[in-house]
């Protein structure tokens, strides 16, 4: 069987979303590109109609796709950049707004919708920094009477409404950095805002309105999109854990009759839960997609989600009396699985930590490769970023550190004011524990991840000499230079626990910052446009490694966010990154 490469990985389909329809006869996908075409801004979408035996029924394609949702008589919503669409049957109506368009859903025969108005250019362009900010706001498309604006001086993150119920996750200020503090708020059509929940220092997610209820995701979260957490169910105004002290993480909820369903996640072992009984429906071990935040659809005993595992490449699951599959990437079904073992080792104050190891020799030169968020995690999947190191002759150990998620809500806040120090202790342990029972066989081991992998791998080569090399992306160098200039400017207060003009953590965790015999060589990306960790990070890294003669080389992206999106920039990014493994032995 063919070994995985970079074109492998690009021909991948991305099934981030499907849901079915409210009478359980239709599946709607939304499926896209793993890469964006050059200067696109948008990647290619497509969105797939099945009928229940997984049948195509219908294809479209687009760039700004987004949104799926069903009615009640079935009929389909979805964005397309600033259009809303709605398809009922073989008919279409398509309403344009002045704006982007966020968020759409249903509200009864109409369509709520969060979006931000249109900024109009004009040649005296200066502004006030955050004070000229659009707000993401609430509006209603009443096919009666057309568009109307709902809220006023308040920024909506998320929302969903059953009935006349409206639930949103809201701000007073409309900076990304905002959602880190932003609470649950009822909400009427006159645009009356109540406040009903306030999560503290904590973030909330994935909100489900059914009746008087409303349910949702809660835990320290590192970005947003990222979601996952404990259960919180608010019932008449009692708010409810219910899923406190729990090993596992949940990143689902659905509501169907009166009962709950969730997504539960324990160490890359998911299972769909009637949490109102504890029956669990499936359970699989692999990644539930899309990967930041796993989710499925149901109607009675109907389930459809996206799965794949070592063995299984991406593909819709439908639970029905059969499981059924769909073929969407079946173009790469010849490629070599890779085999995945679990690993599990105690860390510095004896605490279980938790990893994957992928391999098809032990004496394979090894890649480290450090997940971002920190509260996210690394998973087996048949095909993914990791796998075309594996077609290229390396072993893969993906720590999933303290910090992740996966093992509980407790677990994944256990970092919390300490970025960069048990963390970093659970890795170097981990590698210790693969090289002391002879799961791996050789010197030759490499670190490389991004964001806040970027910042461990750039971290490691200031504090430790057991790396060959390390590739570093998007990562973070010096902590309160980042905190002056990044747009998630509340992330690292919660997640250092501390005021950054104390000084203190972040000067103690700054790789810059740190007195070491840097022996290790790092070549070092970012792309340019980042405006969650700005490429100023590197360019101060890259400096201060360079002056003082040191083995650095510093590969900048134009375009590019936080994170290599475009085709050739992800090819060039994988065949540097090998290249320069290669050439430190």
């Amino acid at each position: 069987m063919k070994e995985h490469n970079i074109y492998d990985f690009l021909k991948f389909k991305n099934i981030e979303h499907v849901v079915i329809n409210r009478s359980g006869t239709e599946i709607a996908a939304l499926v896209s590109s793993t890469y964006k075409e050059y200067k696109n801004k948008n990647y290619k979408k497509y969105i797939y109609i099945y009928d229940l035996n997984l049948n195509l029924k219908n294809k479209m394609e687009g760039y700004g796709l987004k949104s799926l949702n069903y009615s009640d008589d079935d009929r389909l919503l979805y964005v397309e950049d600033n259009l809303i669409n709605v398809i009922n049957n073989n008919d279409k109506l398509t309403v344009k707004f002045d704006g982007k368009i966020d968020e759409a859903k249903w509200f009864k025969n109409n369509i709520l919708f969060s979006a931000t108005l249109n900024n109009n250019e004009k040649e005296d362009d200066a502004y006030f920094f955050e004070e000229s900010d659009l707000l993401n706001e609430l509006y209603l498309l009443d096919f009666h009477n057309g568009i109307r604006k709902i809220t006023d001086n308040i920024s909506i993150f998320e929302f969903d409404n059953y009935n006349d119920n409206i639930y949103a996750l809201t701000s007073d200020c409309p900076q990304e950095s905002c959602w880190y503090k932003s609470k649950l708020s009822k909400i009427d059509l006159d645009g009356n805002v109540k406040e009903i929940y306030d999560p503290k220092f904590r973030q909330i997610g994935k909100l489900r309105a059914y009746k008087n209820k409303i349910a949702f995701l809660e835990s320290v979260m590192s970005d947003r999109g990222v979601i996952s957490g404990d259960v919180i169910l608010i019932d008449n105004n009692n708010v409810k854990n219910l899923t406190e002290n729990s090993d596992s993480t949940y990143s689902h909820i659905e509501f169907y009759n009166d009962d709950i369903y969730v997504l539960e996640n324990h160490m890359a072992e998911f299972r769909i839960k009637n949490l109102s009984n504890n029956k669990i429906l499936w359970n699989g071990s692999g990644i539930v997609y899309p990967v930041f935040s796993p989710e499925f659809s149901m109607h009675g005993n109907k389930f459809v989600f996206s799965y794949s595992n070592e063995n299984d490449i991406a593909e819709i699951i439908l639970l029905n009396d059969k499981i059924k599959k769909s073929n969407i990437n079946d173009e790469l079904k010849d490629l070599r699985p890779y085999k995945n073992e679990l690993i599990q080792w105690k860390s510095v104050d004896d605490k279980e930590i938790y990893g994957f190891f992928r391999s098809k020799n032990p004496e394979d030169p090894l890649v480290v490769y450090i997940h971002g968020g920190p509260t996210s995690f690394s998973y087996p999947a048949f095909i993914d970023r990791t796998t075309m190191y594996l077609g290229s002759g390396f072993s893969i150990f993906m720590p999933n550190y303290r910090g992740s998620i996966g093992k509980g809500r407790k677990y994944a806040e256990s970092n919390l004011g300490d970025l960069g120090g048990k963390d970093f202790d659970d890795i170097i342990l981990g590698i210790k524990y693969l090289y002391e029972n002879k799961i791996i066989k050789t010197d030759r081991i490499y670190i490389t991840g991004g964001s806040y992998g970027g910042y461990i791998s750039a971290l490691a080569i200031m504090k430790i000499d057991i790396f060959k090399a390390s590739v570093s992306l998007y990562g973070i160098s010096d902590w309160i230079s980042f905190h002056g200039v990044s747009n998630l400017y509340d992330w690292d207060r919660i997640h250092m626990d501390e005021n950054p003009y104390n000084f203190n953590k972040y000067d103690k965790f700054s790789a810059i910052r740190m007195k070491h015999d840097v022996k290790t060589p790092v070549l070092l990306m970012h792309g340019i446009e980042d405006p969650y960790v700005p490429v100023g990070q590197y360019y101060e890294f890259y400096r201060f490694l360079k002056e003082n003669n040191k083995a650095v080389k510093l590969l900048l992206y134009p375009r590019e966010g936080h994170g290599f999106t475009e085709k050739e920039h992800m090819i060039k990014q994988y065949n540097e990154t090998i290249d320069f493994f290669n050439r430190h032995k």
